[in-house]
C-alpha cells in the first residue's frame, strides 16, 4: 500500500516535471526562430555589401542588439533549467524560498501568458533558509499555481507573495479580478494531488481571510525541517 502511494506521487511529479520541460523547449524554440530568422537577415545584408550605409548600419546594431537579448533570455531560462533540475540530487537540502520560486516562475509565467493574467510577484527580503525537500515543494507550488489559474478569468491578476511564518515560510496566492464560480478555493482533486507531498514535506494548505477590496487567497506553509 504504501508502495502503491508512494510511485504514485512519483508518476505526478513527473508529469509535473514534463510539463516544465515542454514549457520551457517551447519557449526556446521560439527565442531560436527569432535568432535564425535575425541572422539571415544579416547574411543577406553582409551579401549586397551595404555595410557602409550609415541607416542600414543603424539597423543592423538594432538587430544585433535583438540578437543579444534574445540570447540573455534563453542564457536565463538554461540557468534556471540547471537549478530546477539540480532539486532533486537530494531528498532534503537548505535553500531559500526566493531563489526556488523565481527559478521555477521562469517556466511557470507562460501559463499565465497564455490567459493574459498578469502576474505580480512578491518577493519578502531577509527570509530565512529552510531544510526541506525542494523538488516537493516545488511541485505543490505548481499544483496550486494552476489551481490558482483555472480560478481566475482572462486578463486578471495573480500576486504571488512570500513571506516568514514561525518556523518556516509563507507563499500566499492572491486572486485579483473577475474570477470563475467556485465552492471552494482548493478543489479535492488538487487537494488529493498534493496530500502526500505535504505530509512528506509537512507542508499546510489553507484559504487565506479575503483582504478588504474581495481578493481570496490560499496559502503554502513549508517548515524547516531538522537535518538529519
Amino acid at each position: 500500500m504504501k508502495e502503491d502511494r508512494e510511485n504514485e506521487l512519483r508518476s505526478l511529479q513527473l508529469e509535473f516535471f514534463g510539463r516544465m520541460l515542454a514549457g520551457f523547449t517551447h519557449d526556446l524554440k521560439n527565442h531560436l526562430a527569432i535568432i535564425k530568422e535575425s541572422n539571415g537577415l544579416i547574411s543577406d545584408l553582409i551579401d549586397m555589401g551595404r555595410i557602409t550605409d550609415e541607416a542600414l548600419a543603424l539597423k543592423l546594431q538594432k538587430i544585433v542588439t535583438s540578437i543579444q537579448g534574445r540570447i540573455g533570455q534563453a542564457t536565463d531560462m538554461a540557468n534556471s533549467l540547471n537549478g530546477f533540475a539540480h532539486r532533486l540530487d537530494t531528498p532534503c537540502s537548505t535553500f531559500q524560498i526566493n531563489d526556488l520560486l523565481s527559478e521555477e516562475l521562469t517556466f511557470l509565467r507562460r501559463f499565465a501568458r497564455l490567459r493574459e493574467i498578469e502576474l505580480k510577484i512578491e518577493l519578502r527580503e531577509g527570509l530565512p533558509a529552510i531544510h526541506n525537500n525542494p523538488s516537493l515543494a516545488q511541485y505543490v507550488i505548481f499544483r496550486l499555481y494552476s489551481m490558482a489559474l483555472q480560478r481566475l478569468k482572462n486578463r486578471t491578476l495573480l500576486e504571488i507573495v512570500t513571506g516568514e511564518q514561525p518556523g518556516g515560510v509563507q507563499i500566499g496566492f492572491w486572486l485579483s479580478g473577475e474570477k470563475e464560480d467556485f465552492a471552494r478555493l482548493l478543489d479535492e482533486g488538487t487537494a488529493a494531488m498534493i496530500r502526500q507531498a505535504l505530509d512528506t514535506t509537512q507542508g499546510k494548505v489553507a484559504e487565506l481571510p479575503p483582504t478588504g477590496d474581495g481578493k481570496a487567497g490560499i496559502g503554502l506553509f513549508l517548515p524547516s525541517l531538522a537535518k538529519p
